[in-house]
Order: C-alpha cells, then sequence, then structure tokens
C-alpha cells in the first residue's frame, strides 16, 4: 500500500477558507483606501445598472450580458437575432428567476441544454420535498421511496450518475441511499429552492459529475431593483384514507438596505449596498402506510408464483420536515461584492412497522387442481413483528464568495462546506413467533395485486396470545458525509477580430470529502418467555381498504423498556455484535483537484462555447476484511488507495434562427465515480459456504461522451415548443457482478462464488425528448387563460451485463411522461398536472427474470389559487388524487408482485400572504 500526505479537517478547512477570503482581503483593503465617499459610486438605480459588476445578470450557471437579451412575443427587439454573449460564472445570482418568463429568458440565453423552473411555478402543485418540483421538468423522473419522490434520474440514468448542486456546489448523498451516490430529495423541502435547474450538458467550470446531468438548486436572492417582501404561507390537510393530519408553515423575505437609510422603506432611493433575503419552513406528516410484501420460490416442480414468504405491513410514522437558509450580500464598491449562503434542511421520522409475516416450510406446499397456483401449506410459520425506530437526515450548506474586477481580470471565488447527517438513535427490532405450525391457504392467482392468506381450520392468527419472543435486537446509525469546497476563477474579454465578441474563463479548486459510517448492532439472547397478546397495544390496523387486518400488534413501549430498562436479564451477544459492527464501519478519504479553461464567443448569430476540464481522484477507501475458518470469523483492517485523473473536453454551439428559434448541437462529456458501497474496502470470506462477498476499490469511474442536438421555439406568456435528441456513449460502466470460480486461491477446493462490482467496457444511452407549453393568449376574453404543455422522454439503454449479454443498464426508466392543464386570468389560477414513469428497472438478478422492476406508475396532483386581495391569495391542493400505488416486481411482469405501497393521497387548504 503506497504512502501519501493526508490533509486534515483542519488543514481542509483553512485551504477552502483561504482561497475565498484572499481576493476578499484584497478587496476590503482597496475599499477602505478608496478616497472617494461611496455615494460617488452610487449617484442613482440608473448608474447602479452601469456598474461593472452589474453587467451580468447571473442564472445559476448562465450569466446574461448587460445587453438586452430577446424578450416574449410583444417585447422582442427584432433588430437582432444575435445570441448573447452568455457565460457560467460564480453562481452570484442579480436577478431572481420569479416568473415563467424570466426562467424562459435563462434556459434560452444559455450556452449549454437547460431546464429552469421557478419558485412560483413550483408553489402552484404540492410539492412536499425538492423531488417533488424536480420529476416535472424535461428529461426528469424520479425513484421513489413511500410515495415520495428520493432521488432523481436525468434522461432516465440512474440517480448515482446524475449531480446535485446548490449554487455549482456539489452535495453529498450520505448513506440514506446505502452509500451510493443519489442525494436524497425527500430531505430537503421544495420550499429551499429558489428555483431548479436541469442541466443537461455541463460546461468546464462545472463539477464534471454528470453522466445523466445535475440538478442546480437555486438560492432564494433579491435583485438589484427589488423591494423589500415578505411572505407567510400557512397550510392544513390530511392524508386519504388514513385522515391523519397535515400541516405546513412557511416564512421568507427579504430587501436590500443601506447604513443610512430606512432598511425597510418600499421608495427609498439611496445607496443600498447591502442585502438579505431568508427562508424558515416546517411540514409535519402524520403517514400511515399499508404495504404487501412476498418472495417467489423460484424452484423447479413449483408452479412460478409459489411463493416462501408473505407478509402484511402498516407503517405509522410522523415525518417532520423543517429547515432554515438565506443570503447576505454586500457590495463593498462598484469593484468588490462579497456573499454568505446557508441553508440547513432536516427530516425526522419516527416511524413504527407493524408485520404480520407467513413462512411457508418447504415441504409442506399442496397444490389445488381445481386452481392452478393456488395452494395449501401445512407447515407455515407465523410470525408478528415490531419494529420502532427513528432516524434523522440533515442537509447542510454554508458557501462564502463573491466577486472582485482586478484591472482585466474579473474574479470569482468562493469556499463551502456541505454534509449530509444520518442520525439513528435506535430502531428496536422484536419478532413473536406462533409455536404451532399451521395449514393456511394461499391464493395470489385470483389478484396478483390483493394476495390472501387463511388458515383452513379457521384458527383466528391476530390472536396474538401464542406468540412468544423469538428474537430481539437494537441499532444505531451515525453517518457523517462531509465536504470541503474550494473555487477561484477568473474572466476576460478576448475578441480576436472585430466581429468576434468573447471572454476567456479560467480556474480551477478542490472538493475534500470525508465519509464516516459508525452503525453499532446489538443483539439479545435469554429472552423471557412474553407473548405478544399480553403486550399488546392500543392500536389495531386495517389497510387497503380493509381487505387486510393485522389486529392489535405489540405496543413499542414494552420492547423499549425491556431493552433500556432491562425489565428482565436478557444478555446482549456482545462478541457477535462486535464483529457485525465492525462490519460496517466506513472511514473514507475522496479528494478531486480540478482546473478549467473556457472561451465563449458569437459571432452574427452563431455562439459558441469551447473548453475542458481536468478533475484528479485521490481516494483512500477504508473497511474490514472478515475471514470465517473453523466456524471461527477473523477481521482484520484494510485500506485501499486509488488515484486517477480525467480529462473532460467540450464543445457546444447555438444558432439564433430568429430571435426566438434556436438550434444547439454540442459534445460534452462527464463522470459518474463509484458508489461508497461499491469501492468498499470491506471483504468477507465464508470458507463453509465457500463464498466471497467484497467491494471493489479498483473499479474505475464511468466516463461518458455526450452528443446532443436541441431545437427551441419560444412563445408568449413562458410558452416554448422544443424537441432534441441525445446519444450518451459510456466507458466503464459500473454493474454487480457474480463470478464462479473452480479452486479459488486461499479457498476451499471446489467453485467459489464472488459477489461484488465490476466494469463493463461499454454501455449507452440514446433518446429523445419533447416539450410543449403555450397559454392560448390569441383566444378571446375569459379563454385566453387556458392552455396546455407536456413534455415526454424516451431513452433506450444497453450494456454487456450477465454473461456478456447486451441488456438493459439497471436504475434505468425508458418512458417519461408529464402533462399539464391550466388557467390563469386575472386572480385566478388553476394548475393540472399528471406525471408517468415507465417500466423501470432497479436491479439485477442472477438472469432476467429475477431482475427487480419498479412498474408504470402515473399519477395526478391538481392546484387551485384564488387571489382575495392583492396581498392574500387562497390555495387548495390536491397530491396523487387517484391514489395510485406503487408495484415493485420480480421480473417485469406487473402479476409478480414482491411489494406495493399504498400511501394514499394528500389534500392542502392554505394561504399565501405577500407583503
Amino acid at each position: 500500500m503506497r504512502t501519501r500526505l493526508r490533509t486534515t479537517t483542519h488543514a481542509r478547512a483553512m485551504l477552502c477558507l483561504a482561497t475565498a477570503l484572499f481576493p476578499v482581503s484584497m478587496a476590503i483593503d482597496a475599499y477602505a483606501q478608496d478616497p472617494q465617499p461611496r455615494h460617488a459610486h452610487h449617484k442613482s438605480r440608473h448608474d447602479q445598472k452601469k456598474r461593472p459588476l452589474q453587467k451580468v445578470e447571473h442564472a445559476g450557471n448562465a450569466e446574461v450580458a448587460a445587453a438586452p437579451a430577446p424578450k416574449a412575443h410583444g417585447m422582442q427587439p427584432h433588430h437582432s437575432t444575435a445570441p448573447e454573449n452568455v457565460e457560467v460564472f460564480g453562481m452570484k445570482r442579480e436577478s431572481p428567476i420569479g416568473t415563467i418568463e424570466q426562467t424562459r429568458l435563462v434556459q434560452k440565453n444559455a450556452p449549454n441544454i437547460m431546464t429552469v423552473v421557478s419558485q412560483e411555478e413550483i408553489k402552484k402543485i404540492p410539492d412536499f420535498v425538492l423531488g417533488d418540483a424536480a420529476r416535472r421538468m424535461p428529461g426528469a423522473s424520479v425513484i421513489n421511496k413511500s410515495g415520495e419522490a428520493r432521488s432523481i434520474q436525468i434522461r432516465g440514468l440512474d440517480p448515482n450518475l446524475n449531480g446535485v448542486t446548490y449554487e455549482g456546489v456539489l452535495l453529498p448523498a450520505g448513506s440514506i441511499n446505502g452509500s451510493g451516490r443519489a442525494v436524497p430529495l425527500d430531505a430537503m423541502p421544495a420550499t429551499l429552492a429558489g428555483g431548479l435547474e436541469l442541466i443537461k450538458t455541463n460546461q468546464p467550470q462545472q463539477d464534471a459529475t454528470a453522466l445523466g446531468g445535475q440538478l442546480n438548486v437555486v438560492s432564494r436572492d433579491i435583485g438589484v431593483d427589488e423591494k423589500p417582501f415578505l411572505e407567510v404561507i400557512a397550510a392544513g390537510g390530511y392524508r386519504d384514507p388514513s385522515m391523519t393530519q397535515i400541516f405546513q408553515g412557511t416564512l421568507t423575505g427579504g430587501m436590500r438596505f443601506g447604513l443610512d437609510s430606512n432598511p425597510f422603506s418600499r421608495h427609498s432611493s439611496a445607496e443600498k449596498p447591502f442585502s438579505v433575503t431568508f427562508f424558515a419552513s416546517a411540514l409535519t406528516d402524520w403517514l400511515n402506510m399499508g404495504d404487501l410484501q412476498q418472495k417467489f420460490a423460484n424452484k423447479a416442480g413449483l408452479p412460478a408464483n409459489t411463493v416462501t414468504t408473505a407478509s402484511q405491513l402498516m407503517y405509522a410514522g410522523h415525518k417532520v420536515r423543517y429547515g432554515y437558509g438565506g443570503t447576505l450580500g454586500w457590495d463593498i464598491d462598484r469593484h468588490n461584492k462579497v456573499y454568505l449562503k446557508v441553508f440547513d434542511t432536516v427530516l425526522d421520522a419516527p416511524s413504527v412497522r407493524n408485520q404480520l409475516t407467513y413462512n411457508f416450510g418447504s415441504k409442506g406446499y399442496v397444490m389445488d387442481p381445481a386452481h392452478p397456483g393456488v395452494f395449501t401449506n401445512t407447515a407455515t410459520s407465523v410470525q408478528q413483528a415490531v419494529l420502532d425506530g427513528w432516524t434523522r437526515n440533515e442537509e447542510r450548506l454554508y458557501k462564502f464568495g463573491g466577486l472582485s474586477d482586478a484591472g482585466p481580470l474579473t474574479l470569482d471565488y468562493y469556499g463551502a462546506w456541505a454534509s449530509n447527517f444520518v442520525y439513528a438513535p435506535y430502531a428496536y427490532n422484536a419478532t413473536f413467533t406462533n409455536p404451532t405450525l399451521q395449514s393456511v391457504r394461499y391464493d395470489n392467482v385470483t389478484n396478483p395485486l390483493r394476495p390472501t392468506a387463511v388458515t383452513t381450520n379457521g384458527v383466528n392468527l391476530t390472536n396474538y396470545k401464542p406468540y412468544t419472543l423469538s428474537s430481539l435486537s437494537n441499532g444505531r446509525q451515525n453517518d457523517m458525509d462531509s465536504e470541503w469546497t474550494g473555487h477561484i476563477g477568473a474572466k476576460t474579454p478576448l475578441n480576436f477580430i472585430p466581429e468576434v465578441k468573447g471572454f476567456l474563463s479560467f480556474g480551477g479548486g478542490a472538493r475534500m470529502a470525508h465519509i464516516v459510517h459508525d452503525d453499532p448492532q446489538m443483539t439479545y439472547g435469554n429472552l423471557p418467555a412474553a407473548n405478544a397478546g399480553d403486550w399488546a397495544g392500543n392500536n389495531s390496523y386495517r389497510f387497503f381498504d380493509g381487505m387486510y387486518d393485522i389486529g392489535n400488534p405489540v405496543g413499542t413501549q414494552h420492547i423499549r423498556q425491556l431493552i433500556d430498562n432491562r425489565t428482565y436479564p436478557i444478555t446482549q451477544n456482545t462478541a457477535k455484535d462486535a464483529i457485525t459492527t465492525q462490519q460496517s464501519h466506513i472511514v473514507d478519504d475522496e479528494n478531486v483537484y480540478n482546473l478549467y479553461l473556457q472561451y465563449n464567443a458569437t459571432w452574427r448569430r452563431l455562439g459558441a462555447m469551447i473548453g475542458f476540464r481536468y478533475e484528479k481522484t485521490d481516494a483512500t477507501y477504508r473497511g474490514t476484511q472478515t475471514a470465517t475458518i473453523g466456524g471461527q470469523q477473523i477481521l482484520t483492517p484494510r485500506a485501499v488507495g486509488q488515484e486517477y485523473a480525467n480529462f473532460f473536453p467540450t464543445v457546444q454551439l447555438r444558432y439564433n434562427i430568429t430571435d426566438n428559434l434556436i438550434a444547439r448541437a454540442n459534445y460534452s462529456t462527464a463522470i459518474g465515480r463509484p458508489g461508497l458501497n461499491a469501492v468498499t474496502a470491506t471483504r468477507t470470506l465464508n470458507y463453509t459456504s465457500n463464498t466471497i462477498t467484497v467491494g471493489n476499490p479498483g473499479l474505475k469511474p464511468t466516463t461518458g461522451t455526450n452528443f446532443d442536438v436541441d431545437m427551441e421555439y419560444y412563445l408568449p406568456k413562458g410558452g416554448i415548443i422544443s424537441a432534441g435528441a441525445f446519444d450518451k456513449e459510456f466507458k466503464n460502466y459500473v454493474v454487480n457482478f457474480t463470478d464462479y470460480v473452480a479452486n479459488y486461491p486461499g479457498m476451499p477446493a471446489g467453485v467459489t462464488t464472488i459477489t461484488t462490482f465490476t466494469n463493463i467496457p461499454y454501455a449507452f444511452a440514446r433518446g429523445f425528448e419533447l416539450n410543449y407549453r403555450q397559454q392560448f393568449t390569441f383566444l378571446p376574453g375569459f379563454w385566453k387563460g387556458f392552455g396546455i404543455g407536456g413534455n415526454m422522454t424516451f431513452v433506450q439503454t444497453r450494456g454487456r451485463g450477465r454473461m456478456g449479454a447486451v441488456e438493459t443498464l439497471p436504475n434505468t426508466a425508458s418512458h417519461i411522461y408529464n402533462f399539464e392543464a391550466f388557467y390563469n386570468r386575472g386572480p385566478v389560477s388553476i394548475q393540472f398536472d399528471g406525471n408517468y414513469t415507465g417500466l423501470t428497472m432497479t436491479g439485477l438478478g442472477t438472469d432476467p427474470t429475477l431482475d427487480s422492476w419498479v412498474q408504470p406508475y402515473l399519477n395526478f396532483d391538481i392546484g387551485a389559487r384564488y387571489a382575495v386581495t392583492r396581498n392574500v391569495t387562497a390555495y387548495f391542493q390536491a397530491r396523487n388524487f387517484t391514489h395510485t400505488m406503487q408495484n415493485a416486481t420480480q421480473g417485469s411482469s406487473a402479476t409478480r408482485m414482491v411489494e406495493l405501497q399504498d400511501f394514499g393521497s394528500a389534500y392542502m387548504f392554505g394561504v399565501d400572504a405577500k407583503f
């Protein structure tokens, strides 16, 4: 193992702060020496708009030059069809993207292919979490968890291959998704975003983690000439069918002010070099979710639908989401400005899972000849289990940076710290088993999505008196994924000939990640002879319209008292637990250093961006090697270093055919690093079963070469018609891999089964996108408020997977549709949205019939708003009002259900007051 210098946490902090503060110190020093009074630089708002640092209007990843940008129909300067001189620079936004017209302007002027949505559009539909808002954007879909958008697929690709950033800073994924790279969007409320940018072709100054694309969260900022504002939103509602409550509240505000003026005046013309915006939000949601699960036997001689276990589950949870954040800005003088951006969002999720499980004995199957596929199992073990847990998922970011003029150069710089923290102080788990084997008739043929299990002798299996405590455990989780990021960039005008206007951008930085996962597990023996009937709680549960009844399960207080207070002298399996805990312990470091060079230019109607990005990755992955020899397990610490470098060129062209018709052709490159679960140094060898389960720290990153063409036509009122096609060619795509090796060195003689991850040399994703939105302003009177819209994405993915066969790539969706009908006129706004995600493969089995899939998912939402006064709006929202359920299957057939979740619908009534 090679030796290397490792940067400590304090050193990382100092490096990033130094990167950010060095140009700032020069700026403040220059300001202190400026002999002119400050008002000399701010004579009027007209002069403010002419200040050098006010020449750009940032749009997250797009900076629009000060020359007037083409606007919607009716406001267009028809004398010019030249593209705007657009750049990516600094993430310091001068103009919020508050309306759909503003978002279209940002999208239109961007040098790359992207889609933008504003907070005003987001809040029209009941978006509880950030992923709910993102899934409606063209080219986006989501992986759901309990009915909420957990992680984002961009152009149908695996969420682990896409980046999620906040104002350009990559957010850490954490461990809630199993130590992959997918950022949990359900931990962040939709109110966090001032807007969202779905970036489909990267630019050199962006982090290259974007094989599918990047989702950039735009902060809530206030424009130079924007008046002070305060917005209060309060709403309440309920879930159907559980009739549990939902409450939501949001407070946002912002203003610009000076120390010599009234900061709350909406009409003051005095200089206002300071700006502040903030948000605070909270949502409390009592969610009861019914869940059905079954495992197929997949054994020769048994019908294909035969199962080994079947479970009926009810989750009784209370999700509390809250967060705060904001931006502080200071225009030090006409050459320098600094800002601080902060957010902290938390999802607290206490939950109790009650479960009734049928374990069918392998020799007890009796098939019903009159009903093929239906069976009776005469050796069924029945269990009632309870899991009482509490989990916190917290995402935080602190970013300090600024912009400075230094002669011909304009500098942008920032230092940032971001983290994802997953904390679970307890996960009490108890199982009670009926000691008498039962005869149970099981039918998943008559209705494959509503299987029935009944005893043949009429025994009531929800009478839990006979069930005795058979297993007891507890667990904790303390996982911190954190990253320090530092960046400094510069730009300067560079015109090769008078007709070609352009600028050169260059810079670099570092991103240093430190990951620590500590997840102790505790199991117990010497259990009391307690029965589930005596410990029954007060709540009874019926779900799926009353079809399933699991009675009164065990009350959680009894389990807590037994473990915490030792009401009975149970004993912990200390030696076994120490092994399990050590196997789950991870300490990883992953540092990425970057440089970039980018040139943006316009010539008549043609705009071009060319450049490259260089990233060097230096990582150490630490885990534990476990060897089982003669029934004993031997643990050895294991650390593996990895180092590689990648070069990412890009050429992106746009041509303004007219002021509103734009053609694009792009070539770009990106990377997707393997998930921490794939590159972990942990390795488990079982000499008894002759198996090896191992991470693969030697995995290469997946790299992609992307070709895109796109045509966009912009309509009035934020309307658009666009069509595009893309081809993504991947090298070293990462997949699960099972190998069978005869006489593996160091293992017993015979065939050793090795389960790990590997690279396949080639894969691709190809497809097209269509997007249309139009308000019918050409209609008379009342009718001109109507409009419709929709988008679709089709993706075909292929790669050589099992045994070299060409197959669909895992965690990909091939068909994605969004559609909307709306009415916006006067005080009335009504929005009807539908979202469809096609058949999605979520995991590879040993053969295609055992692959994991999520069946097509179609849901509908509606929002209606009425402006009671100029400042107060009442609204109603309905979420998933068609009561769509999520069906996960083994194989692609909808009848082979392995899990069916019923999370119901949600209805909200609220008031939105602006001042």
